[in-house]
């Protein structure tokens, strides 16, 4: 998990949270950021979904120490049921090459919101398509697969689904 890079003056930042092996990401734009949209924006995935698909898809989530992401028990355990979710591990400070698959997400992202310009112009329809058009770029890394279709094919479609509803 990580925020894509934005300019300072920035009220929007987009969030970044992927699932390694499949190279499958879900993006997000969030206004004002802090620990409560980030939490926020868990609860809203474990509500599509269900608590027993998040724990499946997410049982370790590892980030920096962005303080929007301090807020441990509100990103590990379920505010439905109270039980534990997913683990949480930070990286150390500026050692970027201990999450590889979110830098290299970030620079993919990097094609449609250029570093240096603002985000705030993009609206959530926008990161929504922009994060559909990443999911179905075939990947050698995937067998020519995209990150979509390895998705389904190690879930399912009716959870790719519920995610994206």
């Amino acid at each position: 998990m990580d925020f894509l890079g934005s300019i300072k003056k920035d009220s929007k930042a987009i969030l970044t949270l992927s699932l390694p092996n499949l190279q499958f990401t879900i993006i997000e734009i969030i206004n004002q950021p802090d620990s409560a949209k980030v939490i926020s924006f868990f609860d809203k995935i474990e509500d599509k979904i269900g608590t027993d698909a998040f724990v499946d898809l997410f049982p370790v989530i590892l980030t920096d120490r962005d303080p929007c992401f301090n807020d441990f028990n509100g990103i590990c355990f379920s505010k439905n049921t109270g039980e534990e979710r997913c683990k949480l591990f930070y990286c150390d400070p500026y050692v970027s090459n201990q999450k590889p698959n979110v830098e290299n997400i970030n620079k993919q992202l990097r094609k449609f919101f250029p570093k240096g310009k603002s985000v705030d112009k993009y609206s959530s329809k926008d990161v929504r398509e922009k994060n559909f058009t990443l999911l179905d770029i075939p990947l050698r890394s995937l067998d020519s697969y995209t990150p979509k279709q390895a998705f389904i094919k190690v879930f399912n479609e009716e959870l790719f689904n519920e995610l994206f509803k």
